[in-house]
């Protein structure tokens, strides 16, 4: 069984015959678990309405930097009473993004220090979107305190390969895109590296590389859909479903067999986000 750590099942575009069209696909398939990520207030609730509807989606809430010009602190607070709501596992998608916004950059570090902070008072795990802003993204989340003694306390430790316990900051890099290096850097701190369809390209050998260096316990696959669908499918609207070949081409890379894989990013998804099975 699969988990599909980061998608978007809640997007605008969707109609309702679409979304429920996809839904069915997802129940038919492989997949055991998602995440339905929000990008603002709207896409939070209905991630929110997607999880109440069917029992392998769970929700995250939060407001993408694309809207940071915009938002408001009432946009804040909504975030922070939909976080209640019980299938809500993480704040995010939250972070940094100068590959767009390169206008606001001011406004984006704003919001991301509000929002880590939320994370941090509400002590829930935190999902990153991060685009040609790698270190100055890992620079705020450690002056805001996700990686500090006092967040790793709150969060139950994993086991690593040799069945050590290591620190687990409930960080999540989502769709990660920077260097092996900095990946490291951040498996050191605590956090999780999500992958997705780009360790599938032909031209996806950074991400390749990070797949094949951090260790299977700091993993996580996701598919971001409907983007970034992997090969075979590249081109084409993306689908949880679709995430079987992130998962096939993560253990090729990691030396594995595909069942090995599944099954440890399976129980990865289920510890970082508290479900239990």
């Amino acid at each position: 069984m699969l988990f599909d750590a980061h998608t978007h099942l809640n997007f605008e575009e969707y109609s309702a015959e679409e979304r429920a069209a996809l839904a069915e696909e997802i129940t038919s398939s492989k997949v055991r678990y998602i995440i339905d990520v929000g990008d603002c207030v709207a896409s939070s609730l209905q991630a929110i309405r997607d999880a109440e509807d069917y029992d392998w989606c769970y929700a995250a809430v939060g407001i993408h930097p694309e809207h940071a010009s915009v938002v408001t602190d009432e946009d804040i607070e909504e975030i922070r009473k939909l976080s209640a709501h019980p299938k809500v596992k993480a704040i995010g998608e939250i972070g940094l993004d100068f590959y767009y916004g390169k206008d606001n950059k001011e406004d984006q570090i704003e919001l991301f220090r509000k929002q880590i902070r939320l994370a941090n008072e509400l002590k829930m795990p935190i999902m990153i979107h991060t685009r040609d802003a790698n270190q100055l993204t890992m620079d705020i989340l450690l002056e805001e305190g996700a990686f500090s003694e006092e967040r790793l306390s709150w969060f139950p430790k994993r086991l690593n390969e040799a069945g050590e316990e290591v620190q687990d900051a409930r960080v999540q890099l989502h769709c990660y895109s920077g260097s092996k290096e900095l990946a490291l850097e951040y498996v050191k701190l605590g956090a999780t590296i999500s992958l997705g369809g780009p360790i599938s390209f032909k031209n996806g050998k950074k991400a390749a590389e990070v797949a094949a260096a951090v260790p299977i316990e700091y993993l996580m696959s996701e598919t971001d859909a409907p983007y970034l669908a992997p090969e075979p499918f590249r081109g084409r609207p993306n689908k949880s479903p679709y995430v079987e070949h992130v998962v096939r081409r993560m253990a090729v890379l990691k030396s594995m067999s595909f069942d090995e894989t599944a099954e440890k990013l399976l129980a990865n998804g289920c510890r970082f986000f508290d479900i239990i099975e």
